[in-house]
């Protein structure tokens, strides 16, 4: 039976890890972009990387906001010298390592998860929206559309055009006659 944990050893710098990716005692150095509640691992080795590249994720991982945000949310927060977003630029490179060591490349509609976390977890947990986050949406939107409401009445209210005095009775048209000469 495979293992349920994927083993990562730290490396030199904050979110640089070496993995034993092929589950073979091979360890590769990779940079850490994320670690999810399931026991997925987001990498990408760090010998995919050219000269240049390595010294943009060097200077990301030596940021001083380093060790405060996992390097995913961190990069997403980096324009890169060539005027990309960090997250953006290298997201092409990131791999999604399961639990059992499976290697996906990351997307919608596939996860990895542990043995003992598929046997505890209920259906209904897993949802993309759970009940609590749709009442939470729907009492924030209501929140926003009564306080757009009262808003609006208030505005109506204090608006200087808003008069109650009735409005003045408009006057009647004016009618010409005419004058038509007659030829003789």
């Amino acid at each position: 039976m495979a293992s349920n944990a994927v083993e990562i050893r730290q490396g030199s710098h904050p979110h640089v890890g070496w993995i034993d990716i092929q589950k073979n005692g091979i360890f590769v150095e990779c940079a850490i972009m994320k670690r999810d509640r399931l026991g997925n691992v987001f990498y990408f080795p760090i010998k995919w990387l050219d000269e240049i590249d390595k010294l943009r994720l060097y200077n990301i991982i030596t940021n001083r906001n380093a060790r405060s945000f996992e390097l995913w949310d961190l990069m997403s927060q980096i324009t890169l010298n060539n005027g990309v977003n960090s997250l953006s630029y290298f997201h092409q490179l990131v791999r999604q390592m399961t639990p059992s060591g499976q290697i996906l490349t990351p997307g919608i509609g596939q996860t990895g998860s542990s043995d003992w976390d598929t046997r505890v977890r209920t259906a209904s947990s897993e949802q993309l929206f759970s009940p609590e986050m749709i009442a939470e949406a729907a009492a924030k939107a209501a929140g926003e559309a009564a306080a757009a409401a009262a808003i609006a009445a208030y505005n109506q209210a204090t608006s200087p055009a808003v008069q109650a005095v009735a409005p003045a009775p408009t006057p009647a048209p004016k009618t010409v006659k005419k004058t038509t000469k007659k030829k003789s």
